[in-house]
């Protein structure tokens, strides 16, 4: 199971709610068969190459909210003159 710390900023981190009794009434459904991974995030207002931008670990289930999106891509995707999708 994904820690809920990599949930933080998903669209979908909304159904990871606590119950006031300390009980979980609501989980994320991806929570359970999520994966760790390595992506690099890209904002979709940033202009390629991309290069020097660092590898984190996400969710692999991970997705932006409204005008924050950032698109996180596989660090294999991005080719060495830092453009993605060749």
């Amino acid at each position: 199971m994904i820690d809920q710390k990599y949930c933080r900023g998903c669209h979908d981190n909304y159904y990871n709610s606590q119950s006031t009794s300390g009980s979980s009434d609501g989980m994320c459904w991806c929570r359970s068969t999520g994966k760790i991974v390595w992506r690099i995030r890209v904002g979709m207002w940033e202009q390629p190459p991309y290069k020097n931008k660092k590898k984190e670990r996400v969710a692999d289930c991970w997705h932006g909210i409204g005008n924050q999106r950032d698109i996180m891509v596989k660090p294999e995707a991005i080719g060495s003159d830092g453009y993605w999708g060749h």
